[in-house]
């Protein structure tokens, strides 16, 4: 199964708006050569991490699930190191401790009162399920038809677990 990662309007004007302030720095301090160098250096690197880390969509094969990202290649997770997966709802009053919190999506570490601490890769929080692996790392993922998503690696779980 394949899906989407569906962008918030949210994400989307976060994303636009830093990077059009950070060129718009550029371009006002294009006469301090170096301001505009060093603004320059700190929008590649930015956006280079909002690419590295922006979930696109989300799959599954036969042995696990893999988290599509946009220039890092896939995050995957196989399905014998998954212990327990379902949808979720971040709230908005969670902690960024590291990453992300709009700009190519939610990605990095944060902490919910309900949730916990988890790793995200999500650009919807309406669209999110979890996956805790055995280890009891959590982390939190977005995609259309993430109900569909759910039930298709549990259905998975199950199989595994019968082998």
């Amino acid at each position: 199964m394949k899906s989407k990662v569906h962008f918030s309007s949210f994400c989307i004007i976060i994303t636009e708006a830093v990077i059009a302030a950070l060129l718009a720095g550029i371009v006002t301090t294009r006469d301090s050569t170096d301001k505009c160098l060093a603004l320059a250096v700190i929008t590649a690197a930015v956006t280079l991490a909002g690419l590295f880390y922006c979930p696109t969509g989300v799959s599954t094969d036969s042995k696990s699930v893999k988290v599509h990202r946009l220039i890092s290649g896939c995050k995957t997770f196989k399905f014998s190191d998954i212990e327990s997966i379902d949808t979720c709802y971040p709230s908005a009053g969670g902690i960024r401790l590291c990453g992300s919190g709009g700009f190519f999506g939610y990605w990095g570490y944060f902490s919910d009162i309900i949730i916990g601490q988890y790793f995200g890769y999500y650009a919807d929080r309406s669209q999110c399920f979890y996956i805790r692996l055995k280890n009891n790392r959590l982390y939190v993922i977005s995609c259309e038809n993430h109900i569909e998503m759910v039930k298709n690696i549990q259905n998975c779980l199950n199989v595994e677990k019968t082998n």
